[in-house]
């Protein structure tokens, strides 16, 4: 092969091979492009069931109280400090505590949302064993009996449109007032410090058969007074 000929095929051959060279150190260069992470969607919170579990379980029922009897009209309810109480019903038996309903053998209380059972060994939720009923009727026909007395013997006295108190009738036959010293015209403002209003004159004669001492904040006259009823009547 002539030597002119050869020196032509191996220029040529380097250019090509500078070529593929270029060509490859291009290529080798460029960076894909690649998209940007995305961010993972947030998780699938389950569906909400609607089922008993999933309710607002209500708050422990107020210790202490027990249940005493159940009338027509009420229920006696003993407190944690041992005084017991005629409660009618839809009347509290603490602040914001009422008397809901009552049932043969037991009732329920009610604070706000939140629903009690008390039966005679205390309160519990709803749903406890039930316990068996407990009346003494001769005692609950008495003390309605002379609940009716009190209701005949006192009048209620209106400021505005709320009862402030009870004013002793005249010719009314009251004996355990007559023995703590009341008299016909007698405005009775509180007993043992509570305000005498309707709930109060139901439950005086029960307060009256229960305690070892009443106190009676009256007014005679216009002026304020304090008698006082030693000793329970029973």
């Amino acid at each position: 092969m002539p030597v002119e000929l050869r020196d032509r095929r191996t220029l040529l051959a380097g250019v090509v091979l500078a070529l593929l060279l270029v060509l490859y150190l291009m290529t080798r260069g460029e960076s894909p492009t690649v998209p940007p992470p995305q961010p993972a969607p947030p998780p699938t919170p389950p569906p909400a069931v609607d089922t008993p579990e999933a309710a607002a379980v209500p708050a422990a029922a107020p210790e202490g109280l027990k249940l005493h009897g159940i009338t027509g009209a009420g229920a006696i309810i003993a407190l944690a400090d041992g005084r017991q109480r005629l409660v009618a019903v839809g009347r509290e038996v603490l602040p914001g505590l009422v008397l809901a309903e009552n049932r043969p053998d037991h009732v329920l209380l009610r604070s706000g949302a939140s629903e009690f059972r008390l039966d005679f060994t205390g309160a519990s939720a709803p749903g406890g064993a039930l316990a068996p009923a407990r009346s003494d009727a001769a005692s609950e026909a008495a003390i309605r009996a002379e609940a009716l007395t009190y209701r005949l013997g006192l009048a209620p006295r209106w400021t505005g449109e709320r009862v402030t108190g009870h004013v002793v009738r005249p010719g009314a036959r009251l004996p355990a007032l007559e023995r703590a010293g009341l008299r016909p015209g007698d405005a009775i403002l509180r007993v043992n410090g509570s305000e005498f209003d309707q709930e109060r004159m139901l439950e005086l004669p029960w307060t009256i058969a229960q305690s070892e001492r009443v106190t009676f904040e009256i007014e005679r006259g216009g002026r304020p007074m304090r008698l006082t009823l030693e000793g329970s009547l029973r």
